[in-house]
């Protein structure tokens, strides 16, 4: 079962639901990624995001490189993998260089994939990026707008950080996308709150469903299109409930997106970009070229190489990645998720019971016929 990291919409959302899907929509305003040349800037861009301020101050992303000549500090081996070249000022480099497996992790992370296996040190001098220009406050009439807005929340702690956060959005939004999504979370939370647990454990409007809508069993899966056993279930354990329990009527499955990172929101998005005949033919080829897209180069852009067949394309994908209606749904799933206490992915509810990740197929069924209707 793979658990979901704080970036990766873990925990409650006081905690790190709502700070998550903030930081997935920052960093979804830059264009589609091309390859190295896109990674390297990206890092430059949020190295201190990335790495901490600290680290940030003496450090900078200098090149990406083969690692031919590498010394292998990370993985153990001369020349392997790729290299992330950094440039290190000449007091800062022995701390760095016993941190340098630490960097990676955190690069690694970042990205959601495994861009870099090795870190080379090279000195030189660090420019010192300007201080931030002081943010103004926000002016009383935004501050009442946003306010009105969040008043349906409940607890008074989440309700005065969402005001906060919503009057700061509106006031210094990087650009129309990420205003869309800090007004689209509040009303998301709003929403979440107003709903019962049954009620979210039943067919939501927008929900994906393979089966018939009036199956007498319902089954919830929420997934993540970069976690392996997703990936799983849908090759080796759905087509085998499709063709006992889906095709005859007696269920019917919803897929909800349960993103644990940028890479995984952005596969959500294409999902949602096609025609709603096509989501699971779309959601199945994701899952199945998951190795191939999260592997081979950089995987925004070699998930739409997948999906070039059902007629995706890199314009398509840049229009989909400014679709507010398609976000909206992404991080609609996760606040219902989020509600519903979801932890990891998959996590399946059979018949309104959290069942987790209970296995295989043969399992599932085990399942369906103690409490199936």
């Amino acid at each position: 079962m793979a658990y979901h990291k704080e970036q990766g919409l873990k925990g409650s959302m006081r905690e790190n639901g709502f700070r998550a899907i903030g930081g997935l929509a920052q960093r979804m305003t830059s264009g589609l990624a091309k390859g190295r040349g896109a990674s390297i800037a990206r890092l430059r861009a949020e190295w201190s995001a990335v790495v901490g301020p600290d680290l940030a101050r003496t450090t900078r992303p200098d090149a990406l490189v083969a690692g031919r000549g590498a010394r292998g500090t990370h993985v153990g081996v001369q020349g392997a993998g790729k290299v992330l070249r950094l440039r290190v000022s000449g007091a800062g480099a022995l701390e760095v260089q016993h941190q340098t497996g630490q960097i990676v992790e955190r690069v690694n992370a970042y990205f959601g994939h495994r861009l870099i296996d090795d870190i080379r040190l090279v000195q030189g001098a660090v420019a010192t990026r300007p201080a931030a220009a002081a943010v103004p406050a926000p002016d009383p009439q935004t501050v009442r707008e946003v306010a009105a807005r969040a008043g349906a929340v409940k607890d008074p702690e989440l309700r005065a950080a969402l005001t906060r956060l919503g009057a700061r959005l509106a006031l210094k939004r990087r650009s129309a996308l990420l205003a869309a999504v800090g007004a689209l979370v509040v009303a998301r939370d709003v929403r979440a709150q107003g709903l019962t647990r049954d009620r979210l454990l039943a067919p939501l409007p927008g929900d994906h469903i393979l089966g018939r809508p009036d199956a007498p069993n319902t089954l919830i899966d929420y997934a993540s299109f970069t976690c392996p056993h997703c990936a799983h279930f849908y090759i080796a354990v759905l087509p085998t409930l499709r063709r006992e329990w889906i095709d005859s009527g007696r269920l019917r499955l919803i897929h909800r997106h349960f993103p644990s990172d940028i890479v995984a929101t952005r596969a959500a998005q294409l999902s949602e970009c096609v025609a709603p005949d096509k989501f699971f033919a779309t959601t199945e080829a994701l899952f199945r070229g998951q190795v191939e897209w999260l592997t081979v180069g950089d995987p925004l852009v070699e998930m739409v190489k997948v999906l070039a067949p059902q007629g995706m394309t890199e314009a398509a994908a840049q229009a989909c990645f400014a679709n507010d209606r398609a976000l909206d749904k992404v991080v609609a799933d996760v606040q219902s998720g989020q509600a519903l206490r979801v932890m990891a992915t998959p996590t399946l509810f059979i018949n309104e019971e959290n069942y987790g990740n209970p296995g295989g197929a043969e399992a599932i069924a085990a399942i369906l016929r103690q409490v199936g209707r």
